[in-house]
């Protein structure tokens, strides 16, 4: 009996170390399988992000329409506290030059997607969000992620605190990205935006399906992309809105990349003519 008792606490003891380094291994390799992340609609750190992943986002993009031009800029930060679930605190400013000056437009002829400026009139908010690659297959190059942005509007420049918050979107989502090959990167990226007006409880809902394709082009510290992100919305109350992004993504350093986007848009009820945006990236 002691026999038996000694055995199987040695065979215990020398397979636990075994088992713990074999799942390591499988947490490795699906940690380290990355994906080419969209410059201009982004969401939370990376997909399959390591723990103590820090990185600092600073932007600005200028967007031309046909009544009114405006200049979107930000700052952000993406934080993971363990494996695979990251965090991004973004805060979003957009400013907004009338073209032609006419008082009946009212704030539904604009499309109010933030992303490109929404109503002529400035803006601002408080973007919180998390990401969390729920299923990782790293010997078929796939992941799998799900998350949510909340997004708190305030009251533009002009009327700043009257009242403070005037708006908040919430903003569930789900990814599917995958590596064909060597170099070639696709994702699927969609969810409803609900936006909710304190003022009059007035709710409006759209829906995002973003799509990306993207090529990796350099080595090790020199890992660079180029790609296309196609930003697609719906709604009950709009036409369904398009806009193609050619983009490119630098590695300059082993910590500092940059990000250069274009915008061609193909169907917009906003009448935008075109934009560009600039993404520094810097990791911590």
């Amino acid at each position: 009996m002691k026999k038996t008792i000694l055995v199987s606490a040695f065979l215990l003891a020398v397979t636990n170390p075994l088992l713990a380094q074999e799942n390591n291994l499988d947490n490795n390799k699906e940690t380290e399988l990355k994906h080419y992340m969209p410059l201009y609609l982004d969401f939370p750190a990376e997909m399959n992000v390591k723990k103590g992943y820090q990185e600092i986002n600073i932007a600005g993009g200028y967007a031309d329409f046909k009544n009114f031009e405006g200049v979107r800029t930000l700052i952000e930060y993406d934080f993971a506290p363990i494996d695979k679930l990251g965090f991004e605190i973004e805060v979003p400013f957009i400013f907004v030059h009338n073209k032609l000056l006419d008082e009946s437009a009212t704030e539904n002829e604009h499309i109010t997607v933030p992303e490109e400026g929404g109503a002529a009139e400035d803006a601002m908010a408080l973007r919180i969000g998390f990401n969390y690659s729920f299923l990782t297959l790293p010997e078929a190059k796939t992941t799998i992620s799900a998350g949510y942005f909340n997004e708190l509007e305030t009251s533009s420049f002009q009327e700043f605190r009257k009242p403070l918050f005037v708006a908040n979107v919430y903003n569930p989502f789900i990814a599917i990205a995958k590596i064909w090959g060597e170099r070639f990167h696709t994702m699927v990226y969609t969810g409803p935006a609900i936006k909710q007006k304190f003022k009059s409880n007035e709710t409006k809902t759209q829906y995002r399906f973003n799509t990306i394709l993207s090529y990796r082009f350099g080595k090790e510290e020199k890992e660079s992309f180029i790609g296309l992100e196609c930003n697609q919305t719906f709604s009950a109350e709009d036409q369904p809105q398009m806009i193609l992004r050619p983009q490119i993504q630098l590695q300059l350093t082993e910590n500092f990349k940059i990000g250069i986007v274009a915008g061609i848009p193909v169907k917009t009820s906003n009448e935008l003519n075109g934009s560009g945006f600039l993404r520094l990236i810097y990791s911590l």
